[in-house]
């Protein structure tokens, strides 16, 4: 399988494209649809879904564009459905620029399993950031949008700390060391790097 990362727009979304066999499946595009386009044709790959990690405007910004163009799925959780629909609630509004709204074809449920190619993408409900905020686990590869980063946690001022620290000890206890994080900002990590060195794994998880 090949993984591609998108950095996109101004607050500087990781957007994941994930191609095997023909088919790509894209996680969380958060603008630059012309960009996210470009890619998935020179790849050669057809884009059959397109996976949220939550409904926050910087991650779906370009979401209803490449569904469009390409006729793939939108798949979001149900917690987070509604922020698809209304700026006020994926927090568009306080930018100035609203997105352009829509909705959802599919809801993910907790340790469903969707496909890519050969591959298995199994879905975790992991919330806190979002009440309906989700993490997607193909092979040893864990896309978990802003509920952890390198070196830190997503904000939780519009979720719930308490909820989010839960799914971080989801993480913490249920995968193990080698696999690989890609969130929705900044560098990619591993588990076992977090484990050991995010302060806020060291002290509101593990302690």
């Amino acid at each position: 399988m090949n993984i591609e990362c998108l950095t996109l727009g101004s607050m500087q979304v990781n957007c994941y494209v994930l191609c095997e066999n023909g088919e790509a499946v894209v996680i969380d595009p958060g603008s630059e649809c012309d960009k996210v386009m470009s890619y998935i044709e020179k790849s050669g790959c057809n884009l059959s879904k397109i996976l949220l990690t939550h409904g926050h405007f910087d991650h779906i910004g370009a979401v209803k564009e490449l569904a469009e163009k390409s006729g793939a799925e939108v798949y979001v959780h149900s917690g987070d459905a509604p922020m698809l629909e209304d700026n006020t609630k994926n927090l568009s509004y306080l930018t100035g620029e609203e997105i352009e709204t829509f909705s959802a074809d599919k809801f993910l449920d907790d340790v469903e399993k969707l496909t890519v190619g050969n591959s298995e993408i199994k879905v975790y409900y992991t919330p806190g950031h979002s009440k309906g905020s989700v993490s997607f686990l193909c092979g040893d590869n864990l896309f978990c949008g802003d509920l952890l980063f390198k070196g830190s946690i997503g904000r939780f001022d519009h979720g719930s700390l308490r909820i989010e620290l839960t799914s971080l000890k989801f993480l913490m206890d249920n995968f193990s060391d080698d696999i690989k994080v890609f969130p929705g900002h900044g560098e990619s990590t591993t588990i076992g790097e977090e484990r050991r060195n995010n302060p806020y794994i060291l002290n509101h998880v593990l302690d």
